[in-house]
């Protein structure tokens, strides 16, 4: 029995760039290009009749927005996977790429046989995020704020608006301590006041 190839479609305006990565997937034995756009209106149309198993998107086609066509297409076909592959390594960008719904995000200069990873590790359920551009969102999102239970305790009454005393009665603590308490979490969170304490507790889920 023949091994199943995954199908793949590939949009991006750049014919050369099309044609090599094209005959690169096909000759990894494990997938295959059927179709090729250089506008995105034309692969939404093309979408319209047949998905793919794999779609393969650059986010600079002209007059047009990637990211909101990323996102669209995610949600009309929920079964087709979405890979950008672009020269694009802002953090900005590939946040929002992400949180779009893409499953996995490429860099046009990594190797091919990265893009076929990502291909198959998509198709297969997986997430793919290239490990340059994993360095990338590493280096820039902020550092995670570890919360000791006793302090989620007393940041959880500052977010229900208390003072040191309305916290002391509370906790059983001294007015001092709770005062200590919230004086640490604003520098252990980089709060400049409490309500930006609280911001940053509700936003980052830390209570």
């Amino acid at each position: 029995m023949k091994k199943y190839l995954i199908d793949v479609y590939v949009a991006d305006d750049h014919a050369m760039f099309c044609e090599g990565l094209a005959e690169a997937i096909n000759r990894s034995g494990l997938a295959r290009v059927s179709r090729q756009f250089n506008t995105l209106p034309t692969c939404a149309a093309s979408l319209k009749e047949r998905c793919p198993d794999v779609l393969l998107l650059d986010l600079s086609m002209p007059g047009d927005d990637g990211v909101a066509f990323c996102r669209q297409v995610v949600s009309d076909y929920p079964r087709m996977k979405v890979v950008v592959v672009t020269v694009h390594d802002e953090y900005a960008l590939i946040r929002r790429v992400l949180d779009s719904g893409a499953h996995g995000y490429v860099l046009k200069l990594s190797p091919v046989d990265v893009l076929v990873n990502a291909i198959v590790t998509v198709w297969r359920g997986g997430r793919f995020i290239a490990p340059e551009v994993k360095d990338i969102i590493q280096r820039s999102e902020p550092k995670a704020v570890h919360i000791t239970p006793a302090e989620q305790n007393v940041l959880r009454l500052i977010c229900d608006g208390l003072t040191n005393t309305g916290i002391a009665a509370r906790l059983g603590l001294t007015v001092e301590t709770a005062g200590w308490y919230r004086k640490h979490l604003l520098a252990k969170c980089e709060a400049r006041n409490t309500a930006e304490l609280v911001r940053k507790a509700l936003r980052e889920h830390l209570i």
